[in-house]
């Protein structure tokens, strides 16, 4: 149980941390995340709090990673394998020898071996906790995907770098030659191990769609097991299981359009789940971060203030250093960035080597996060039978350097970099009505539709424009139609098609329904209970029974049929009469009026139960609407009367209304 109430506790302050930071968003969300972790650390259960090493890095980081490697542009990581290469395996060995030996330089009673795994622990990069800083900051694009792609890989040359300095530590022992063949089969091994895995549980989950297998209870616990999986069996094989995850995420990547073919329900319920527990598991790292910093102080507190001082000196250069690197590096060409917006024409991904401005900013925001507590956490309790020797101050210096890591960036990139402009959303709205309204029109010009289908498709894309219903127009537009019904239905029974016991049953009720109010509510029930109302349902009985004996009779089952023949034709052609007049009298201005009116109407006429080649059509006209949109938005674009944002957000509207509004067409028949 107690394991229980800890990770409830841990949930609910992640939750509650981004409740605050939805409300005081000027603060990075890691802060409110460290906060929250601090105010937990008071509770009893927390004090003292261990994570054991092995149980965070599978349960939390191979999620995390996967779900960034699932997210990662395949074709611009083809692009920058040099990049790569230099950012996440050369600027991290540099980083990590670097930081060893000025740490062995200044604090000589911490042994070669540890300070090199305490250089290890501070390289990797957080592009998580960059995201919370810099969310309402212009980040330039090259910048943006270098640091992104850096944090993906260099993890793992910290974490294997980490993993050699903890070996030569603790059997006395460390060659060059196999420290380096070390790295080089945990590195490749986990690249391998995770292409391989990755591709064989996509053909998997493709094998689930083409089964019909693809159902929520089956799909979603497929996809969250498979970074837990493919991490013990990297490990199992002695490479590293984070790069592992990574790679197997870059394929899933890669196969996400074969992928996409199952069900829409089980997309949004996937990407729903994956979205909350990636959110969950961020704010798990900066909540544990605040609950293990009292205790790492109080572990402190035997040592004297000198020892303290020097340690925080010591934190403060090191990161200092650490950007000085970086710097360096980047400015040296280390890193080359790909400038997505060149002012080289013909060649828009041109690399270029960055000015000062761009080299500093790449360097302040090589951010410290997730990885680094990590494996500063994950250092053993005990060895050889005693407790580790040195731990508390690594975890020390490692949560400074966290800190200021956050810290720094939060005060530097604002005033190195623009605010982000906020779209105007009344513009939005008007252009977002314009798209919708030049959809609905090319759907109306589609005489070979269905009537019905495509006023319901019609219906459905209205409401996407969110507008307000005026009740007079709707009362006025009621009463247009029932005289349009009424017209209908003289025409055919003038034509001899409808007797009048047809005719008057669907004309009175067509004209029920223009005035619904209370008060007609209440007489009816009070008519209902009444002592009349107790004898006519008596009578109503003996003539259903009546009924019912001459309908097994020839003469009575011919009738019948002929009724509802009748019935069917009626309603069928009022139905389309209706159809015709809503869409010639509609207009910008009482578009919400019509397709209340719609609505109503389609409600009405949907008696008749959907067949599965009623859903495709609604189906097929639904698509070929929504790429309508997609083409207004790219014709408006084009000819530059919106910009690349509002046309981003418009384009991001209509994924989301394509995912809620096909499953709602979809199941309509279920």
């Amino acid at each position: 149980m107690e394991i229980f109430y800890s990770v409830s506790l841990l949930v609910v302050a992640a939750v509650a941390a981004n409740i605050i930071y939805t409300e005081w968003p000027k603060v990075p969300l890691a802060f409110y995340q460290i906060g929250a972790g601090l105010l937990l650390s008071f509770l009893p259960l927390f004090h003292h709090y261990v994570l054991y090493p092995e149980m965070f890095m599978l349960i939390i980081i191979a999620p995390l990673l996967f779900s960034d490697g699932q997210a990662t542009n395949f074709r611009n990581l083809q692009r920058s394998v040099s990049q790569i290469l230099s950012l996440s395996v050369g600027l991290a060995l540099v980083t990590a020898i670097g930081i060893g030996l000025l740490t062995h330089l200044i604090y000589p009673t911490l042994p070669l071996a540890l300070t090199f795994a305490l250089a290890a622990i501070i390289t990797p990069t957080d592009s998580v906790a960059l995201g919370s800083i810099t969310s309402d900051l212009e980040m330039p694009g090259g910048i943006n995907s270098a640091l992104e792609n850096e944090s993906l890989f260099n993890d793992a040359s910290g974490i294997v770098i980490f993993d050699l300095a903890l070996v030569a530590f603790s059997t006395g022992n460390f060659s060059l030659t196999n420290g380096l063949k070390s790295f080089v089969v945990s590195f490749i091994g986990g690249l391998v191990i995770g292409g391989l895995l990755g591709y064989f549980f996509t053909e998997v989950q493709s094998w689930f769609i083409k089964q019909s297998m693809d159902t929520t209870s089956v799909i979603v616990p497929f996809s969250i097991m498979t970074p837990f999986a493919i991490y013990l069996v990297a490990e199992a094989f002695g490479c590293s299981g984070i790069l592992a995850d990574v790679a197997a995420g870059i394929v899933f990547g890669i196969a996400r359009n074969r992928l996409r073919l199952t069900s829409t329900n089980v997309q949004v319920v996937s990407n729903a789940t994956w979205s909350i527990l990636v959110n969950i598991l961020n704010g798990f790292v900066f909540v544990l971060l605040g609950v293990t910093l009292p205790t790492v102080i109080t572990n402190m507190t035997n040592y004297s203030s000198t020892q303290i001082g020097l340690l925080v000196l010591l934190a403060i250069l090191l990161y200092i250093v650490m950007v000085a690197i970086r710097y360096v590096w980047v400015m040296l060409g280390g890193g080359k960035i790909r400038y997505p917006h060149s002012q080289n024409q013909h060649n828009r991904n041109l690399r270029s080597r960055p000015n000062s401005k761009d080299s500093f900013i790449m360097a302040v925001s090589g951010i410290h996060g997730t990885i680094t507590l990590s494996m500063a956490l994950s250092i053993p309790l005990t060895l050889s039978g005693h407790l580790f020797p040195f731990r508390n101050e690594l975890i020390f210096l490692a949560a400074l350097v966290i800190l200021l890591s956050l810290l720094i960036p939060t005060i530097v990139l604002p005033r190195l970099l623009p605010t982000i402009t906020k779209l105007d959303q009344n513009s939005i709205a008007t252009y977002r009505n314009q798209m919708v309204d030049y959809s609905i029109q090319r759907l109306k010009n589609n005489t070979s539709a269905n009537p019905r289908d495509r006023d319901y498709v019609i219906d459905t894309l209205v409401s996407q424009k969110g507008q307000q219903v005026d009740r007079k127009q709707v009362m006025l537009l009621m009463r247009q139609t029932v005289q349009v019904v009424q017209q209908t239905l003289t025409d055919l029974s003038n034509q001899g098609k409808i007797n009048n016991k047809v005719a008057n049953i669907i004309a009175q009720r067509a004209s029920m329904s223009t005035d619904r109010r209370f008060s007609n509510y209440l007489r009816f029930l009070l008519r209902r209970f009444s002592r009349k109302s107790r004898q006519n349902r008596q009578k109503f009985r003996e003539r259903k029974q009546n009924f019912l004996e001459y309908s097994k009779t020839e003469e009575g089952k011919k009738t019948i049929a002929d009724f509802q023949n009748q019935m069917k034709l009626a309603e069928d052609a009022t139905f389309k009469s209706v159809s015709k007049f809503l869409a010639q009298t509609e207009t910008k201005e009482n578009s919400g009026a019509v397709a209340f009116i719609r609505r109503f109407y389609n409600v009405q006429h949907e008696r008749i139960s959907n067949s599965d080649a009623d859903n495709d059509r609604r189906i097929q006209l639904f698509i070929a609407a929504l790429q309508d949109e997609y083409s207004f938005v790219a014709n408006q674009y084009a000819q530059k009367k919106i910009t690349k944002e509002q046309a981003d957000q418009l384009n991001q509207s209509i994924s989301t209304d394509q995912l809620i509004y096909m499953q709602n067409i979809s199941g309509a028949g279920e």
